[in-house]
Parts: structure tokens; C-alpha cells; sequence
């Protein structure tokens, strides 16, 4: 595979620039709470080594980060930080477990930035970059206890598809849909 480019985007409240080692304060703001890990699933660094969450000190949270370093090296996934205005405060990741015709789409905010609209307005931008590039579905695997994630995702477009096999449901967005979605 060949190293991703992934750019930087702009919104009117955030800027998604690539993870990268710059962010390690801001992964472990993230990680290390245990709300934000309740639904996230698994963790696993670059050797398929897993990965306790919630994170007990950065250098667990920075082999997280280095995993998604080395997929964008890879070309096969990547995360943008998710950072709040001017001032460039670290507020989350998002960005694609994979990359395909049908992607991967995850998200994770640190918990006092919730509830503000800004999972939405990232997501907006991903999804946007996403469709430009190429892709024809996106996929987001969603625990039924996880609401909010559920109400955001039908949001888009995103419409049940079924269980996935490790019995979460998955959620899929068509370029049709999100045309649609008027959001």
C-alpha cells in the first residue's frame, strides 16, 4: 500500500488536522476516560497487541496513536485530531478504520466537549471528504446502548444493515443518502 495524504480540513468551529505525535497530550485527554472507551471496542497497537482502555498513562494512549500513524503510513485507515478553534484545543479523533469502496467511519470526543454539535460538524466534513474521494458506502459499527451515536448517525443517512460479527450492529451510508440528508 502507499502512505495516505490525508489533508487538513476546516469547518466553521474545528480544524481536523492528521494524528500525529504532536497530539499525545490530547490522545490521552481522550483515552483515558472511561465513558468515552464504555463503547469503543477493542484496542490493539501495531503488532496486534492489545491495548487496556480506559488509558492508565500516555505511553498506552501514544501506542494507540502510533497505530493510526502507521495505518496512514500504510494507506488503510487513518484519524484526524479534532481541534477546537484558533486556539487549537485537542477535542477528539475521527476519521476511518478502513479505507474501501464501503469505509469504516469512528469517532470519539473527550466527554466535556459533548453535547455542542461537534461530533456532528467533524463528521460532516469526514463524511464530505470521504464521498469526494471515491467512496461509494460508509460503515459505522454501533452499540444499541450508544444513543446519541445512533441518533447522529441516522442523522446523515446512516441506516441499520444488521449485525456485524461481533454482534454490533452496523450502520451504512450511501453516497445516495448522504445527498440526501440534507445535513
Amino acid at each position: 500500500m502507499t502512505a495516505l495524504l490525508v489533508p487538513t480540513l476546516a469547518t466553521e468551529r474545528l480544524r481536523l488536522e492528521p494524528i500525529s505525535r504532536a497530539h499525545s497530550e490530547g490522545m490521552f485527554e481522550l483515552w483515558r476516560q472511561p465513558e468515552v472507551c464504555e463503547h469503543s471496542g477493542p484496542a490493539m497497537d501495531s503488532h496486534g497487541v492489545p491495548i487496556e482502555l480506559p488509558a492508565k498513562c500516555r505511553s498506552e494512549s501514544d501506542r494507540l496513536l502510533a497505530f493510526w500513524v502507521d495505518r496512514a503510513r500504510e494507506g488503510t485507515g487513518f484519524r484526524w485530531a479534532v481541534l477546537l478553534g484558533d486556539e487549537g484545543t485537542f477535542i477528539g479523533a475521527v476519521g476511518f478504520n478502513s479505507l474501501r469502496v464501503c469505509s469504516e467511519y469512528a469517532y470519539h470526543f473527550v466527554p466535556r466537549f459533548w453535547r455542542r454539535g461537534l461530533a456532528a460538524e467533524a463528521s460532516r466534513a469526514a463524511l464530505a471528504w470521504s464521498f469526494a474521494r471515491g467512496t461509494v458506502s460508509i460503515e459505522s459499527f454501533i452499540e444499541p446502548e450508544n444513543v446519541r451515536s445512533i441518533r447522529l448517525a441516522e442523522r446523515f443517512g446512516f441506516k441499520p444493515s444488521g449485525i456485524s460479527s461481533s454482534e454490533v450492529p452496523r450502520y451504512v451510508l450511501t453516497l445516495d443518502a448522504w445527498r440526501d440528508s440534507n445535513v
